[in-house]
């Protein structure tokens, strides 16, 4: 015999009328992968974002080979999860913001929640990455024809002194 939920639970679920509440769609503002897109959006030329299946997660692409991946980790979590590639160059020690800490599969932002906004959530993420990555836009050629051309084939652009030996 299975039990029924009390009254006052499934009452918690619909409002006076009956209607799921909170109206599906209303409870959060934005999703994960919404986060990933402003983030991409901040760092600028050479970067962009996708969304994951139904937007729990979102992928951010830029000059680099590593990927990184927006999730809400077990914990609750804002996590950006990467793997790093030795040609990436990423600085071994990084000196992370106030408030990323890292963690077995990247770094999280510390306490971050849908009430600190899209705006604030993607500049903690965009400062984040700046940090593992050591990503300096003037590194990077975005000018060049080989390096627009390799942009085309690959999705990256080359550093500044690689479409010599392209």
């Amino acid at each position: 015999m299975t039990a029924q939920p009390t009254l006052a639970a499934a009452d918690s679920l619909f409002d006076e009328h009956s209607n799921y509440t909170p109206a599906p769609g209303t409870e959060y503002p934005f999703s994960i992968s919404d986060i990933a897109r402003a983030t991409a959006k901040l760092l600028g030329q050479g970067w962009t974002a996708k969304s994951g299946y139904w937007g729990v997660t979102g992928t951010l692409t830029g000059p680099y080979i590593a990927e990184f991946e927006f999730i809400v980790d077990y914990q609750g979590e804002l996590t950006l999860t990467y793997t790093p590639y030795p040609v990436d160059g990423f600085p071994d020690a990084p000196q992370l913001p106030d408030g990323v800490k890292e963690c077995g599969e990247g770094v999280y932002l510390e306490q971050a929640s849908v009430a600190d906004g899209l705006d604030n959530l993607a500049e903690r993420s965009a400062a984040a990455i700046r940090a593992v990555t050591g990503y300096d836009p003037a590194d990077f050629d975005f000018e060049s024809s080989a390096s627009r051309q390799h942009h085309i084939d690959t999705g990256r652009y080359l550093r500044k002194g690689d479409a010599q030996s392209v």
